[in-house]
């Protein structure tokens, strides 16, 4: 991917530059524009603001969106609210203001919406009425303020920030991003009432922090409590003039600003990542199971958000030095946590089945006999040539002599007596005659050497074959009867539904570097109902390089062990990238991992494989694998 990231010592501002997320000076000092010098244009303009939030309505429900923000609550009712909230503000408290014409600034009654919106968000739960309501006001009150307040015409790059809470800098206020401005306190977990003690900020900047120490007890916690506690110290991490330094990395960019969206393939935020640890995935009710189990991969989501800034930002800026100020606060984190919180067993995926035994028998070939013990069985080859001349001439054999006293067998005059006086041994001259070794009748395998003249041309063939004392006799089949073979493997059926396929989606296409006019690009989406599929593809010479990129299911994104094969003609591949699918999140495969991997063909038939093998649900044994086998045949030039 072509970097578009800009040095700053040579970066020009251009109109996408100027929405590229910075941090705020800490002072505000060009953030602030001078007061107006029409007061009472200031306060019309206030007042113009209220009355349009307390006419606008839920366009789903209907109601207000400003019932619970236009009085603060009850001290009687409610006095944890007064506890966690430093700074209460409604809109009756900003009415108070413009009616005394306290404010001097369009931007001061900005940072007071801002403020009431943030108490509202940190207090309730994200589910809450009154946390949607809030983010309707906010999305009013800027798109108010980006007509009517004169600092964003007047500075580039500016941002507004909610009023500083009590004991902060009162010039400088939470540092924020280009899109969301909010700055993140510490909510309360379960409870929509949050307890004093988790309502305190984190304290700043310390020596045990700089000594590795991260000052939090994990001691007796999970897995999941220590990476919510984490994410909390970074929400509310000040630094030593009391601001939380990194709200640019608390929630993700507005969707207005698409050249983010457009460069970055998978954003990440910390409330992002807490929403993970919760097991909360769109609008759908947290699990209370981390998607997280283990401190890799809990640092694998992590690493995400500054990557992204760096890769987004300027070399050099602000926001990419912050960025480096985050990694390694992090790393700090995420080193001391290791040694105090153990991750949980997780199943072993085991992809080796045991390997068969192959055992050569050689009891069959039995060894040459010596050259002294080579002798000649008469009777036999005198047999031998009786049923190769009865064959030749059509007539039965004759019957088998019978044999008399110390192996002597009766005369017959219609076979040929040897000679007594020669002596057949291996010390004596060569027998003209073929001699095979047998002790029963069988069929010479050298007939061309004896066979007397046909009959008519023709020699009817044996209705048999004598038994052989051959360790390995062969014998014509008695039956043509097919039998199926019982070592084929089982067809791979599918036991799970369609949309829980592990691989959602296989792409086939030549690699971006080649500069081809026509590339090629192919989606293969799971079979029905089986497991293994397969194609055949016929590409031109040119196509020689090929991305393979593999789609893996939400259930596999979600923490289920698994694992990712992919070959060419037998070599396995080397991931090279992972890049989220583009789309909405839970709608087809958008949000979903795609891995990336690179392979190149040869001339002829090439064998690409891909196969994706993973752990089944909690409580059921085995693997569920699925598998593509592609047979490419990448013509000659």
């Amino acid at each position: 991917m072509e970097s578009r990231k800009r040095k700053a010592s040579n970066a020009t501002p251009s109109d996408g530059a100027t929405k590229r997320i910075r941090l705020v000076n800490s002072k505000h000092t060009t953030a602030s524009p001078a007061p107006s010098s029409d007061t009472g244009a200031v306060q019309q303009i206030g007042q113009q603001l209220v009355n349009q939030i307390k006419r606008s309505n839920d366009k789903t429900t209907g109601h207000p969106i400003s019932t619970l923000f236009l009085t603060l609550p009850s001290r009687k009712d409610l006095p944890d609210y007064y506890t966690f909230t430093r700074l209460p503000i409604a809109i009756d408290t900003i009415e108070r203001k413009l009616a005394a014409k306290a404010y001097g600034t369009v931007t001061e009654i900005e940072s007071d919406f801002k403020r009431m919106v943030q108490n509202a968000k940190d207090y309730n739960e994200q589910a809450s009425r009154a946390f949607s309501d809030a983010e309707k006001i906010r999305k009013l009150v800027f798109n108010y303020m980006k007509i009517h307040n004169p600092a964003y015409r007047e500075v580039e790059g500016y941002v507004s920030f909610p009023t500083p809470l009590p004991g902060k800098d009162a010039e400088g206020g939470a540092q924020t991003n280009g899109t969301r401005s909010e700055t993140p306190a510490k909510r309360g977990k379960a409870s929509a009432t949050p307890a004093v003690e988790e309502s305190k900020p984190a304290a700043s900047a310390s020596a045990e922090v700089e000594e590795n120490q991260s000052g939090l007890d994990f001691a007796g916690k999970t897995l999941q409590q220590a990476q919510q506690m984490i994410i909390d110290e970074l929400l509310t991490y000040t630094d030593d003039e009391g601001l939380e330094i990194y709200t640019p990395f608390a929630m993700l960019p507005s969707r207005k600003l698409e050249d983010y969206y457009k460069f970055i393939k998978y954003p990440v935020s910390l409330k992002g990542v807490a929403k993970r640890i919760r097991g909360q995935h769109g609008r759908n009710d947290p699990t209370g199971i981390t998607d997280f189990k283990s401190w890799d991969k809990f640092g694998e989501e992590m690493a995400f958000i500054w990557k992204n800034a760096r890769d987004y930002n300027e070399d050099g800026s602000e926001m990419y030095l912050l960025a480096n100020d985050f990694e390694e606060h992090f790393n700090e984190l995420l080193e001391d946590v290791r040694s105090k919180v153990d991750e949980p067993s997780q199943p072993k995926l085991k992809l080796g089945g045991p390997k068969p035994k192959v055992t050569l028998s050689l009891s069959g070939n039995k060894p040459s006999p010596a050259p002294g013990a080579v002798s000649v069985d008469n009777e036999a080859l005198a047999r031998q040539r009786q049923m190769v001349s009865a064959g030749a001439n059509g007539f039965a054999t004759q019957q088998r002599p019978q044999y008399g006293v110390n192996g002597t067998s009766h005369s017959n005059p219609q076979i040929p007596t040897l000679d007594p006086s020669r002596s057949y041994t291996a010390g004596s001259h060569r027998s003209p005659e073929p001699v095979k070794l047998e002790t029963r009748p069988s069929q010479s395998p050298a007939l061309n050497a004896v066979l007397p003249s046909l009959t008519n041309g023709t020699m009817p063939p044996p209705s048999f074959r004598p038994n052989s004392s051959s360790p390995h006799p062969t014998q014509l089949p008695t039956s043509y009867h097919y039998t199926a073979p019982t070592l084929l493997p089982p067809t791979p059926v599918r036991t799970y539904p369609l949309e829980n396929a592990l691989i959602p989606l296989i792409t086939l296409k030549t690699h971006p570097h080649l500069k081809i006019p026509s590339p090629f690009h192919l989606e293969i989406s799971p079979h029905p109902t089986l497991a293994t599929q397969s194609r055949t593809l016929t590409l031109p010479h040119t196509h020689y390089f090929l991305q393979i990129s593999p789609t893996i299911s939400r259930r596999l994104s979600s923490g289920t062990p698994y694992k990712c094969f992919v070959t060419v003609n037998g070599t396995r591949l080397t991931q090279r990238d992972t890049v989220v699918e583009s789309g909405e999140v839970g709608q087809g495969i958008g949000g979903l991992r795609r891995h990336v991997y690179e392979g190149s063909l040869a001339q002829g038939v090439n064998r690409v494989e891909v196969e994706v093998a993973a752990a089944r649900a909690e409580g059921k044994e085995g693997l569920d694998v699925e598998r593509f086998v592609g047979f490419v045949n990448l013509m000659r030039a």
